[in-house]
C-alpha cells in the first residue's frame, strides 16, 4: 500500500485578468502547501474500487465531484501509457468540500503521485503534469505541491521555493462553495497580473488581494466577519481568503501564536 498525504492548497494573492477564448479565467496567484490536508491511500487489488472516510466523506460522496476527479486521475493515467493493474482507492477526507483549499486537486494529484510508485510502466513527469492540466486549474500546482507562483488556466507555474510562509490558521465557515458559481459573478473590466515580485515573506503577498473575495461574500456572507476576526487578532500578521473561498486563513510567527488563535475561533 502506499500513502500519500494530499496538502491543502492555500492562495496568498489571487488577480483574475481576463478570460480565454474558451471560456476559461486567466489567473496569476501564489500558492503555498498546507502540512494538514487529504490522504490517497492505493493498494493492488482484484478489481478497482473507492471509498471515503474521515470528517468530510460523506459530503464528497454526496456530490460526487471528488470521487470522480480521483476517478478521472486514475483513468486518465492508464489513458496516457501509465500501466498499471487494479487498484482500491481510499480517501482520508479533511479538508472541506468546495472551500477553496484545492481539496480535490489536491487528491487528484496526490492519486497520480501514488500510481506512478506504483506502476510497472510509470509515466515522466511532464506526462504527470499534461495529464494534471487536463484535469482542472489547480491540479498541475497541486502535483507540485510546493510554493509556486501560478498564470493562466493554472498550466503555467513558476516555483518559488524561498517563501516563507509561518504558520497559518485556517478557518471555515462548513458551508460548501461552488468555484463554477464564484466565477460566473465576475465581470469585466478585469484585473491587471500581479507586478514581478519574489519575496520570501509569504505575508507580504497577501496585500496584493484576492480579486473572488467579492463574488464569493455574496454567497457566503460569513466571509467578511471571518477576515475582519482574523485581521484583528493581534499576533495575526495577514490575513485573506483562500482560491474561490470560503475558507480563509491567518499568517502567524509561529505554531504558539496560531494555535491560541485558532483556539478563540475553536470556542467562539
Amino acid at each position: 500500500m502506499i500513502t500519500l498525504l494530499a496538502p491543502a492548497k492555500v492562495n496568498l494573492c489571487l488577480r483574475v485578468y481576463g478570460k480565454t477564448d474558451s471560456g476559461l479565467h486567466n489567473l496569476d496567484s501564489i500558492v503555498v502547501f498546507c502540512e494538514f490536508g487529504d490522504k490517497i491511500s492505493i493498494s493492488s487489488a482484484d478489481h478497482d474500487s473507492f471509498c471515503g472516510c474521515g470528517p468530510f466523506a460523506p459530503s464528497l460522496i454526496d456530490s460526487g465531484n471528488g470521487e470522480n476527479l480521483i476517478i478521472a486521475a486514475r483513468d486518465a493515467f492508464r489513458g496516457s501509457g501509465g500501466v498499471c493493474g487494479p487498484v482500491t482507492i481510499r480517501l482520508d477526507k479533511k479538508i472541506p468540500v468546495g472551500a477553496g483549499l484545492g481539496g480535490g486537486s489536491a487528491d487528484a494529484a496526490a492519486t497520480l503521485r501514488a500510481l506512478n510508485k506504483m506502476a510497472t510502466t510509470p509515466l515522466s513527469e511532464n506526462q504527470l503534469f499534461a495529464i494534471a492540466a487536463r484535469l482542472g486549474s489547480d491540479v498541475p500546482v497541486c502535483l507540485a505541491a510546493s510554493p509556486h507562483r501560478i498564470k493562466g488556466t493554472g498550466d503555467v507555474i513558476h516555483p518559488l521555493n524561498q517563501i516563507h510562509a509561518g504558520a497559518l490558521v485556517l478557518v471555515n465557515p462548513l458551508v460548501p462553495l461552488s468555484t463554477a458559481a464564484v466565477f460566473n459573478q465576475l465581470c469585466p473590466p478585469f484585473d491587471q497580473p500581479l507586478p514581478d515580485i519574489n519575496y520570501h515573506d509569504a505575508a507580504r503577498y497577501c496585500s496584493f488581494g484576492n480579486d473572488l473575495e467579492k463574488a464569493a461574500t455574496t454567497f457566503v456572507p460569513e466571509i467578511k466577519n471571518l477576515l475582519r476576526r482574523l485581521r484583528q487578532t493581534p499576533a495575526c500578521r495577514a490575513a485573506q481568503m483562500s482560491g474561490s473561498g470560503a475558507s480563509c486563513f491567518g499568517i502567524f510567527d509561529d505554531i504558539a501564536a496560531a494555535t491560541h488563535a485558532a483556539t478563540a475561533f475553536e470556542t467562539a
